[in-house]
């Protein structure tokens, strides 16, 4: 399966994020900066032709050098794909050495499966 990854830049990233990427040791940016709020691919999305039966429940992005979630999605009721707030997540993220560094992580939640990595921009820090 080919997935198209959409970087979907976000600004005013929020004082707390931050706070807590830093305190993580994660990548962040300062408040009201330009930031990238999450990744988009065919894991985390609604296909047009709407048939989600080989796709994820639900899906966490994580920062690869920390485990830190930046990202969330659950699929609703209809299969539809939405964001969830990264903290409403139940998920323990292990963080594997071997995973390559600057870059995020999407992980199936349900059975721990990476799914797909993704280099981190260097001039988009993570919110």
């Amino acid at each position: 399966m080919t997935a198209l990854v959409v970087v979907m830049a976000m600004t005013g990233c929020s004082a707390q994020a931050n706070a807590s990427a830093e305190a993580a040791g994660g990548i962040t940016s300062a408040p009201g900066e330009n930031c990238t709020g999450g990744f988009e691919s065919i894991w985390n999305s609604t296909p047009v032709d709407g048939n989600v039966s080989e796709l994820p429940q639900e899906t966490v992005t994580v920062v690869s050098e920390t485990g830190r979630i930046f990202d969330a999605m659950r699929r609703t009721s209809n299969g539809t794909a939405e964001a969830v707030a990264p903290e409403s997540v139940d998920y323990k993220v292990n963080v594997d050495p071997s995973w390559p560094k600057n870059h995020a992580v999407m992980i199936e939640t349900a059975t721990g499966k990476v799914l797909e990595t993704m280099e981190i921009p260097a001039d988009s820090p993570v919110c």
